[in-house]
């Protein structure tokens, strides 16, 4: 019973000592209170930016899409769908079936599909996807449901259940129109329109689908129980049930968050906060143990245990997180609350009406404090070790400022440069912890900034596709949306040049006879990838039997243009011939073509075959991207129009590419829409447009990636300024002794400036030495990841930067020496 009152007024005693340690030294209190402030600030604003990041995305991409389906299988048979249920990889299967379209509208730019949808497929899939739904499914024949903004199209601003609404349609396989009263069963809130533009759908019931009685545009809508690698658990039902090749598998074309790629980003950023605001809070109580350390000797001469004095310290920093962590909290929050929104409103610059997830979920707020707290213990883990350590004699006539090479000097004569440059490394662990932090703030800001310029939306711009237009559409679009007509349009757009076309015959992918020697590199390197398994030898062997391509006839003008950057041309002559067939670019990780050229391939059409001799030379790995195809077993084939015409005597236009002269991009792209505009499945690609989105994007991620760093390089200012201020004070006995046998006031003044000046100096040179040397492996692993990014160095904003920290070094020391004068003489010399 005695120990345990003992204790108890032991630890009163301590937490009463610790808090008039505390009240007396407020300003000191107040750098580290801003270092957990910051510190506690940053992680906020990283945790609420990250999460609201990942939970917009996936709120946008499914409300765009307008499902929650990972892929589209057409024409399944009824057996295929039950097998597809029993499935164990397949989580939801829902049917659908486009029934006809909607006639006779007034807005021509509008496109209305009839489809019907099952009970799953609008209650899994759709459902999530719409808001504010209003009514119910169609039961009834005439009753349909329809999204609000096709309402607002056909006039009707204020919807209700049960008013009736006259469409004329005419459904697939006919050209009878039929107008009928429709009831409308209910509506809702759809977003999918951000992506289809003019086109939608209006909903009937199965009743209606049943009358109806088609047999073509049924699709089995999959969802799957793992939504990572989609195209993998696709591979995985084709072998599982019998697909025949007609039926294809379109897989929702959303970009999947890549969750590890932002947790190691998110981890990285945390990690620096972690390493900057250690070495902050380290700094400043290291330097007040330092100052403080008679006192702790003097505790220990009174009695005071080695484990009591570490929980004085201990205390100190717990009195600070408890101030300093809800601050930080308060802010972050009030901060995020406007930089969210605006830097989400930012990266999906298009998709505000599909909705943005901000996120402030207590675990954000309570992972920064936790966060924050350990690292300001860990700060103080070492000060409290070493204020506990000292005995009271050593305690007292401890000297932290080493004085040993002072006296070390070459000659007689006094130099202020060289004190100033002793000054600095009297205590080495001072000096490294502040060179560690200028340099942690400096290379953060120098590498995000770097890395940053390198994706000017210059550079992405100058290697998206080949063209400044093109026109194009998916090959699973029936009929000919680019029409002759429209060729004939576009040709005598003013400004124009080079047009180019891509021809595709009405079944794009053909036959191609699978030749081990030309082939067989090309199908191993695909094992183990998109799902393809090639463990076994059948495996293999069922995948080769299945061997096919993309065949697509394009322009000589390709050929010509591409001469232009080979050294050995290809034979322009043999091509329009029909001999040669061009490949993209495909290699193995050295860099060497899988397959050679000099290799025949043979293409086979309607029980014929023709063969081809694989060019010289092969076409860029990103040759017409965005063209919107479905890959093939086997690579892709480019041959010429006259080629494709004698495979395939019915051929339409798929492509339409062209450059221009860069003066009149915006009416060449508005000339474009309108020539379009009867087509809604028509995309128009354009490098005006995507630099625009670049840019925006760009400019949010550099206002946030550079508040960031700013925010890091603040703290190593922050962790000199506190350095140089103790330091100076602490040298007032010092420098008053100095001034007392004849060094004048300008002479220290010069000396603390050098100071400065030589914690700047350093901290550059490890800049220009040791951040570059992190760069250049950062910028090749960033370059992986960002193709398009150029090498670059944005010496302009870094020299401002390194300016405005020469003058904080020069300042700080000659103000602190400046307010240090107003005290006598006498009194500095006796401190």
């Amino acid at each position: 019973m005695k120990k345990r009152a003992y204790h108890k007024i032991n630890s009163k005693r301590i937490r009463k000592l610790s808090k008039q340690i505390f009240s007396a030294h407020k300003s000191r209190n107040r750098i580290v209170i801003i270092a957990v402030v910051l510190a506690t600030f940053m992680l906020t604003a990283v945790f609420s930016i990250g999460f609201s990041y990942v939970e917009t995305s996936q709120l946008q991409q499914i409300r765009t899409m307008g499902t929650t389906a990972h892929v589209a299988i057409n024409n399944p048979s009824d057996e295929q769908t039950e097998e597809l249920e029993t499935v164990s990889l397949v989580e939801n299967v829902g049917r659908s079936q486009h029934l006809g379209q909607v006639d006779d509208l007034e807005d021509d730019d509008l496109k209305l599909g009839l489809n019907w949808i099952d009970e799953k497929e609008w209650k899994l899939h759709r459902l999530p996807t719409v808001s504010d739904v209003v009514g119910t499914y169609p039961a009834a024949k005439n009753e349909v449901m329809m999204p609000t903004w096709i309402l607002e199209r056909l006039g009707i601003s204020d919807p209700q259940v049960g008013m009736v609404i006259s469409l004329s349609y005419h459904l697939d396989g006919g050209t009878d129109v039929e107008t009928r009263e429709f009831v409308l069963a209910g509506y809702y809130t759809d977003y999918s329109q951000v992506r289809t533009n003019d086109k939608g759908s209006v909903y009937v019931s199965e009743v209606f689908k049943e009358e109806a009685d088609l047999a073509t545009g049924n699709v089995a809508m999959v969802s799957f129980e793992d939504g990572e690698n989609i195209q993998s658990r696709c591979e995985q039902l084709k072998e599982t049930i019998g697909f025949s090749p007609e039926q294809s598998f379109e897989i929702v074309p959303v970009t999947q968050v890549n969750n590890q790629t932002l947790i190691a980003a998110v981890v990285c950023v945390i990690l620096f906060i972690f390493i900057s605001s250690y070495l902050l809070i380290y700094n400043i109580l290291y330097i007040n143990v330092v100052r403080d350390i008679r006192f702790y000797g003097q505790l220990r001469l009174i009695g005071f245990t080695k484990r009591e004095v570490r929980k004085i310290v201990h205390q100190q920093i717990l009195f600070i997180t408890m101030i300093g962590i809800p601050i930080g909290l308060v802010l972050g929050a009030v901060v995020s609350l406007g930089i969210v929104p605006y830097s989400l409103t930012m990266l999906y610059p298009g998709n505000s009406d599909a909705g943005m997830q901000v996120s402030f979920s207590p675990l954000i707020f309570i992972s920064a404090a936790v966060f924050a707290f350990v690292t300001a213990r860990m700060g103080c883990i070492k000060p409290a070790r070493m204020a506990a350590q000292v005995s009271p004699v050593s305690a007292m006539a401890y000297n932290e400022m080493t004085t040993k090479n002072l006296h070390k000097r070459k000659n007689k004569r006094f130099s202020s440069k060289s004190m100033a440059f002793q000054n600095i490394f009297r205590s080495k662990k001072s000096a490294l912890l502040v060179f560690s932090s200028l340099f942690l703030g400096l290379a953060l800001y120098w590498i995000a900034t770097a890395l940053l310029s390198s994706i000017s939306p210059e550079n992405f711009i100058q290697q998206w596709g080949e063209d400044d237009f093109a026109i194009t559409y998916s090959i699973h679009d029936e009929g000919k949306p680019i029409t002759s007509n429209m060729l004939a349009e576009i040709q005598a757009i003013p400004g124009i040049q080079d047009l180019k076309t891509t021809d595709v015959a009405e079944e794009v992918t053909f036959p191609v006879q699978y030749e081990e020697q030309v082939f067989g590199a090309y199908v191993d390197s695909l094992d183990g990838k998109a799902g393809a398994d090639f463990s076994t030898p059948e495996k293999r062997k069922a995948y080769i039997e299945n061997f096919y391509s993309g065949v697509y006839g394009i322009d000589d003008r390709y050929i010509e243009e591409l001469n232009q950057k080979l050294e050995e041309p290809i034979d322009v002559a043999a091509f329009k011939k029909g001999d040669l067939v061009l490949l993209q670019e495909l290699t193995d990780e050295d860099g060497e073509n899988i397959v050679r050229s000099g290799e025949m391939i043979t293409i086979e059409s309607e029980g014929e075959s023709q063969e081809f001799k694989i060019a010289d030379n092969f076409l860029p790995a990103d040759f017409q991207s965005g063209r919107g195809n479905e890959r093939g077993t086997a690579p892709d084939l480019y041959i010429s129009k006259s080629a494709l015409a004698n495979l395939a005597p019915q051929t339409k236009i798929f492509r339409i590419s062209f450059d221009t002269d860069g003066r009149q991009d915006e009416d060449v792209l508005q000339q474009l829409k309108e020539i379009t505009a009867s087509d809604a499945n028509i995309q128009i690609l354009s490098r005006v447009e995507k630099e625009a989105e670049m840019a925006g994007y760009l400019l949010t991620t550099k206002v946030l990636t550079v508040g960031l760093s700013l925010t890091f390089l603040l703290t190593g200012i922050l962790n000199f300024v506190t350095t140089m201020v103790t330091s100076v004070n602490s040298r007032k006995q010092e420098f008053a002794i100095l001034e007392s046998i004849g060094m004048t006031h300008q002479q220290q003044r010069e000396i603390l400036l050098f100071e400065g000046f030589y914690y700047w100096g350093i901290s550059f040179g490890l800049l220009l030495t040791l951040g570059t040397v992190i760069y250049i492996p950062l910028y090749l692993l960033f370059k992986r990841i960002v193709p398009y990014a150029a090498f670059n160095l944005p010496l302009s904003s870094l020299a401002l930067v390194l300016v405005v920290i020469l003058l904080v070094c020069l300042l700080t020391p000659w103000i602190t020496y400046r307010i240090s004068l107003k005290e006598k003489l006498i009194d500095r010399m006796n401190q």
